[in-house]
């Protein structure tokens, strides 16, 4: 079984997929580091981690569709995370292997800006926080891109059938709810 996990930045996804990892022991790949190998690696791929989300999703999709047909095909059970996965693309790919695929997104179309801001500097600035380096009005700005860009991957899994989770709440939470619904195996 193939795991698909997207959404925006922030939203939980590798903590989400470390906790699936915990409670299942299936291995999952941040597909961060595609996107940096590309960018760092083969800069003529245009690839910019500073470009929205969607954009890199676009970029990238060849590369990551190849690599999880791959493991379709060679029955690997694994997890891959990112924001590099776009839900019409991942719709389509779940299409093509509805027994074999599980794909769920999470976002924060719903979240308290305010309170994101407090937590991202509060919990923020571990060597892996991105976001560590920005001044608070950059920061401020980042999330409303973040809440925008969550409204609309959920409506997008709302058009394309993918479920979405609101990521709004605990990330344990969210997490459980993802997971539940990675091991139910429902499509939306």
């Amino acid at each position: 079984m193939l795991y698909l996990l997207g959404g925006t930045a922030r939203s939980g996804k590798t903590r989400i997929a470390r906790q699936f990892l915990t409670q299942t022991g299936i291995p999952y790949f941040s597909l961060d580091y595609l996107m940096m190998g590309f960018a760092n690696g083969i800069p003529e791929s245009k690839v910019d981690p500073e470009s929205d989300e969607l954009l890199v999703a676009e970029q990238l999709w060849p590369v990551i569709q190849s690599m999880a047909t791959a493991m379709v095909e060679d029955e690997v059970v694994f997890l891959l995370e990112g924001v590099q996965l776009h839900p019409i693309h991942v719709a389509d790919f779940y299409n093509r292997y509805p027994d074999a695929v599980r794909a769920c997104f999470v976002g924060l179309a719903e979240m308290n800006t305010a309170t994101k801001f407090q937590e991202i500097r509060h919990f923020g600035g571990r060597a892996d926080d991105w976001m560590r380096h920005y001044s608070d009005e950059w920061v401020r700005q980042e999330i409303e891109r973040i809440e925008a860009q969550s409204l609309k991957i959920r409506d997008v899994c709302q058009e394309v059938g993918l479920k979405y989770v609101e990521a709004s709440d605990d990330v344990s939470i969210t997490a459980g709810r993802v997971i539940q619904h990675f091991m139910g195996g429902q499509a939306s």
